[in-house]
């Protein structure tokens, strides 16, 4: 029997959670059953995350592999009716005169426009993976409440739903997005391995991070928005600065919130104990270099950086919204705090750079509750187990 055509359709193809899980799902496919083809958008004046130098990087990452790989320039992430009546018209147009067997969208934008132009299409599987959900913390309260709504009718002509943990499909379905039995949790894959390795030498720190010697360093992985919650961050750390003199901060990622943490920092006179050390491809090696890592997000699927600071061995202070919750165990495996809150942030961060036994044990734990269930193998056999399950249910 041929393989399947499986297009894939996602916003920005960057160095981004999201895209590093499409990556990895495309790339893993059993080519026997599934030939996949990846439509991304143009992320045109967007750098955070690599922005377009990562977006042709990984087109050739596809084209080393023979993936056929397809940008549109209108598919882009801020809403744009004309670029999104541009880009529903695109889409359309390729998935009709493709005629694929499955359609696997990913995160809201190129959900909603993927989704209506695969029903357009009248492509028999639509598969949707929100990496998360925007029914809180993006927007304000009326334009949450319209992207509820468009989730809620979009689910309806969706085969499949995909959550990256338990705690988002829940927040999915006690807003009645979708139904119990057309949805799988299927955690992001990670190399569960090679982050397990990271610090087994003990800690190492990048000269990257331009910290003193004698610096214990608390570390942050995400991109530059309001969103991933740096600014509280930076909070908590003016709260913590007179009990721990040579506390720095370090956050690793890229976006458009660099000046605005930096004159935080300054104003609140951080500035020499906050370093942005900008997109970093060698994440291993980053984590080394910390003592503890803060994960300060105000809404989160689940974290990609989260999972491989935990696999790392490191004791995580993460918020308690979203997709967290199901993966840290609150006192056992990390601590959680209220999102936006930096006090509670702070006394997190005191009890653990206070506690060296408390450091240990929330580390050690953290790395054994990553398993084989959050490697690259298992998301993508899980992934093809959903496509094999819909398709037989459309037969």
């Amino acid at each position: 029997m041929a393989a399947r055509t499986v297009m894939h359709i996602i916003t920005r193809l960057d160095h981004g959670g999201s895209a590093q899980n499409t990556m990895l799902t495309v790339l893993g496919h059993d080519r026997t059953q599934y030939e996949p083809v990846v439509i991304a958008g143009h992320p045109g004046s967007w750098d955070a995350q690599g922005g377009m130098a990562a977006t042709e990087e990984q087109c050739r990452r596809l084209e080393k592999e023979r993936i056929a790989c397809v940008i549109v320039p209108s598919l882009v992430r801020p809403i744009s009716p004309w670029k999104d009546f541009c880009a529903l018209w695109t889409l359309t147009g390729i998935l009709r005169a493709a005629r694929p067997a499955i359609v696997h969208t990913h995160t809201s934008k190129a959900g909603v426009l993927g989704r209506i132009a695969a029903w357009f299409a009248r492509v028999p599987v639509i598969v949707h993976t929100p990496h998360g959900h925007v029914f809180y913390g993006h927007f304000g309260p009326g334009k949450s409440r319209i992207f509820l709504q468009i989730e809620r009718i979009l689910s309806r002509v969706t085969t499949a739903l995909v959550a990256l943990t338990s705690a988002e499909r829940d927040d999915h379905l006690e807003r009645a997005v979708g139904r119990a039995d057309r949805f799988a949790v299927i955690p992001s894959g990670i190399d569960v391995e090679r982050f397990r390795r990271a610090r087994v030498g003990g800690r190492q720190v990048p000269t990257e991070f331009d910290c003193p010697a004698d610096a214990t360093i608390v570390g942050s992985i995400g991109w530059l928005t309001d969103i991933k919650g740096h600014r509280v961050l930076i909070e908590a750390l003016g709260h913590l600065k007179d009990a721990f003199p040579r506390l720095h901060v370090v956050v690793v990622g890229s976006g458009g919130q660099q000046s605005a943490l930096l004159a935080q920092a300054d104003s609140l006179g951080l500035r020499d104990s906050v370093h942005l050390v900008g997109h970093r491809d060698d994440i291993e090696r980053c984590l080394a270099g910390m003592d503890c890592f803060v994960f300060p997000s105000l809404n989160e699927g689940m974290g990609r950086a989260l999972i491989e600071a935990m696999a790392a061995g490191l004791p995580v202070v993460a918020s308690r919204v979203g997709g967290i919750p199901a993966i840290v165990r609150h006192e056992e495996n990390g601590l959680l705090v209220a999102a936006g809150d930096s006090r509670a942030l702070s006394e997190a961060v005191r009890r653990i750079l206070s506690d060296s036994q408390l450091a240990g044990s929330l580390g050690r734990n953290a790395s054994h509750s990553i398993g084989n269930e959050f490697g690259v193998k298992a998301m993508v056999d899980a992934v093809e187990s959903v496509y094999r399950g819909a398709v037989q249910a459309h037969a």
